[in-house]
């Protein structure tokens, strides 16, 4: 994985022509490229973390990306409507756990079930056993 600062930032136009405007199934980790993987878990992280985001534009916000996928997947062509902030953490947080797992199956060979449309945002146990650009043993229960 780049380290975050040589990460451009997220071009929303093209995370919609290339992922967005496609089926449900292209918000899925297993179906994103790891260009696609690395920016999003970079937005998500510094979404929740209190690290200085890396961003050179001061407009974007870490948040817009990875919100878009997560609505795509919870909505699957209904309404959603957000009452509980800390459900949405939750949610950022289990996406980017699914992210993160997704990476770890590509690059270190571990066969790692992947999220489907049925499963995303739902495995809520999901362990990380070490930092986020660093796993090498990961579990999902």
């Amino acid at each position: 994985m780049l380290n975050r600062a040589e990460l451009p930032d997220t071009d929303l136009n093209r995370l919609h022509a290339e992922i967005l405007s496609g089926p449900l199934e292209s918000a899925l980790p297993a179906n994103m490229t790891e260009e696609w993987l690395n920016l999003i878990a970079r937005d998500i992280y510094e979404a929740l973390s209190d690290d200085e985001p890396t961003t050179k534009n001061p407009q974007v916000r870490r948040t817009e990306a990875p919100l878009q996928l997560i609505l795509r997947l919870l909505n699957q062509g209904k309404a959603w409507h957000v009452t509980d902030l800390d459900a949405l953490t939750d949610l950022f947080q289990n996406y980017l756990a699914e992210i993160v797992l997704e990476l770890v199956r590509r690059q270190k060979g571990h066969w790692i079930e992947p999220a489907t449309v049925e499963t995303i945002l739902t495995r809520t146990e999901l362990t990380l056993e070490q930092a986020l650009y660093g796993v090498s043993n990961v579990r999902y229960e």
